[in-house]
């Protein structure tokens, strides 16, 4: 009921009044809470109020049932694509611990959501992004791993200090616990689909979009290919800090994908996609395909023909 109508959540209204006055002084009342949100990080936000918001975030990230906007967008795709994890559930009284939320990232990765839907799930990844604890999957699965790796980026877990951590020691083998491996993994695929979700790399090379690749939607990797090719186009100055960042980001991608493997010929497709050597792949399966053909056209048939009276026979 709080989700629905922020004004029954009396805590958030009492500690945030100040800056719900100040920033949203004309919003609807039930669109109180999303309008604060969005002016989480500004400086001027009470560090009281920054609290509040970011703890009904957390519990909101738990229960997609907790976010009215996505469950009403997503109404349809979520007994379609995530049938299995809705009846895992249905016997029990636990929370979904974000089963549903990532059963729709992975969706997302491969643009099978219907557009409003995937509207709500980029902003639901980008939030998570810039703060772990928004994510419960990656939460629950790497929290032991944080403390014992990035036990200075807890100090500030917003701006995605925390994810850069993790994904840089995955890259030097310093994530032993499996589990957490994987959802590791999943952040830089995550990163890969949309650079709005990878906010380290997005903060380096937003001026390099804004220039070179103006015009270009973002989601569907679309972004991220445009500033690979920039990064292969040796008459293409990049900002510095850009360049390195995709650098780095290629030798993760490359070393997730030697951990972790494409599942389906979707991931596989998405991985030359986006791989700096996808030119060099299409050459070399195009020479296959040729090779075939070709080998076809002078070799015949290679059984042996039948007469049509005996075919008839």
């Amino acid at each position: 009921m709080e989700s629905k109508d922020p004004e029954m959540d009396y805590t958030f209204m009492r500690v945030c009044k100040r800056m719900i006055k100040q920033f949203c002084p004309d919003s609807n009342p039930k669109d109180v809470f999303r309008c604060l949100k969005n002016h989480k990080n500004e400086p001027a936000m009470e560090q009281k109020c920054k609290m509040v918001i970011t703890r009904r975030q957390i519990t909101k990230n738990t229960d997609y049932r907790l976010k009215p906007e996505l469950q009403k967008a997503c109404s349809k795709d979520v007994p379609k694509f995530c049938a299995e994890e809705l009846k895992s559930k249905s016997k029990s009284e636990d929370e979904f611990q974000g089963i549903i939320i990532e059963c729709l990232k992975i969706k997302y990765r491969e643009h099978r959501l219907s557009q409003d839907c995937e509207g709500q799930i980029r902003i639901t990844m980008q939030d998570a992004a810039m703060d772990y604890r928004l994510d419960a999957q990656l939460k629950q699965a790497c929290g032991k791993t944080i403390i014992r790796l990035c036990p200075d980026e807890l100090d500030q877990p917003g701006g995605g200090r925390v994810e850069e951590c993790l994904k840089a020691k995955l890259n030097s083998d310093g994530i032993t616990d499996e589990v957490c491996r994987k959802h590791v993994i999943r952040l830089l695929q995550e990163g890969k689909a949309d650079i709005h979700v990878d906010p380290v790399l997005y903060k380096s090379c937003a001026l390099d979009i804004k220039h070179f690749c103006a015009g270009i939607p973002p989601g569907e990797g679309r972004q991220m290919s445009c500033l690979l090719e920039a990064l292969e186009d040796k008459s293409v100055r990049l900002n510095e800090e850009c360049r390195h960042m995709l650098t780095q980001r290629v030798e993760m991608w490359e070393y997730a994908a030697k951990v972790a493997p494409p599942e389906t010929v979707a991931d596989l497709m998405q991985q030359i996609q986006m791989s700096p050597s996808r030119n060099y792949y299409i050459i070399i399966l195009l020479c296959v395909v040729g090779s075939l053909f070709i080998g076809g056209l002078f070799c015949g048939r290679a059984t042996k023909r039948i007469k049509a009276e005996l075919k008839n026979k």
